[in-house]
């Protein structure tokens, strides 16, 4: 068993290692990067340091994010990279079994990002690999943010 932050993007449940969780922030206002990609939502002082936010519901769904006060900022930290995830809430902290079957055992072959989808009583949870929600042009604009 592995704990998971569970939260919530555009009214479905995603799921991703509390290893690379730094830390969970209120989701404020981002200073705007002119012709940065889409989904990245602008830059916020972190820790002394600037760390872009990725707007995780344009990412995913091309959607713009409704902010509310129950919005956060995932702080990841993984390797080279640090960023921000602005997802509309979080809901929990849970443990899934990554050993068990997939509801669709080739889902993740044909999305990259999919890691596993962990069924509940309830839903269905998306375990998302962060790495792989960006291109290597994308990684490269993430990293050049960070400063």
């Amino acid at each position: 068993m592995k704990k998971f932050i569970v939260f919530i993007c555009s009214q479905q449940q995603f799921a991703i290692p509390i290893e690379i969780i730094e830390k969970i922030l209120p989701l404020g206002k981002a200073t705007l990067i002119p012709e940065a990609s889409p989904y990245v939502a602008g830059v916020i002082q972190y820790n002394g340091d600037t760390m872009p936010i990725v707007d995780l519901s344009k990412r995913l769904f091309d959607n713009e994010m409704e902010i509310t006060e129950l919005s956060k900022i995932i702080v990841v930290s993984d390797n080279d990279l640090r960023f921000g995830i602005a997802v509309d809430s979080v809901v929990s902290v849970s443990e899934f079994d990554e050993e068990l079957p997939t509801v669709n055992g080739n889902v993740e072959n044909k999305v990259q990002y999919i890691e596993h989808l962990f069924k509940t009583d309830t839903d269905i949870i998306i375990h998302i690999d962060i790495n792989a929600l960006f291109h290597p042009d994308g990684r490269e604009e993430l990293v050049a943010l960070n400063g």
